[in-house]
């Protein structure tokens, strides 16, 4: 790889506050497909902090499994949320995520990997409802065919 001193992106640092917080997971194969359906979608892109992790939303769960890990996820989202003042909370899960592959199962009710995604969103809101009482929580799953069409819907309850 060549070595570049500089880049100069034709972008300007956005300046006005953020009023979201997005959680997802890192797979590169589902990054345009987020971003676009930030931005035209919730129409959020340059309106929002992102905390992308594997797992995502994940990391906000299995205290009990993976303590530090999960208490990273609540470190970096308790600042974000203190530091920004933000007020909303959009959740993103995906389709053949490979972090859930290397859960346990005995972690979850459910060896359907979509339900057990379902199950932790679940496990999310009420601790985040009970954390961080103040934000509205958004819960989202991307999935794709075997054309590779992408799809994000909401998730309910």
């Amino acid at each position: 790889m060549p070595f570049m001193p500089t880049f100069q992106p034709r972008a300007k640092l956005h300046e006005q506050p953020a009023s979201s917080l997005v959680v997802f997971c890192s797979d590169h194969r589902f990054q345009a497909g987020i971003q676009e359906f930030l931005s035209q979608g919730l129409r959020i892109s340059e309106d929002c902090d992102l905390l992308v992790i594997p797992g995502g939303p994940q990391c906000l769960t299995l205290v009990e499994y993976l303590p530090k890990f999960s208490w990273a996820g609540w470190r970096w989202t308790r600042f974000l949320v203190d530091a920004h003042d933000l007020k909303r909370l959009i959740l993103i899960a995906h389709q053949d995520c490979g972090w859930y592959k290397e859960l346990p199962m005995h972690l979850h009710n459910s060896t359907e990997p979509r339900k057990r995604q379902e199950q932790d969103m679940k496990r999310v809101q009420v601790a985040v409802a009970n954390e961080l009482p103040n934000l509205t929580i958004e819960s989202y799953y991307a999935s794709y065919d075997t054309m590779g069409n992408m799809a994000i819907e909401a998730l309910t309850g």
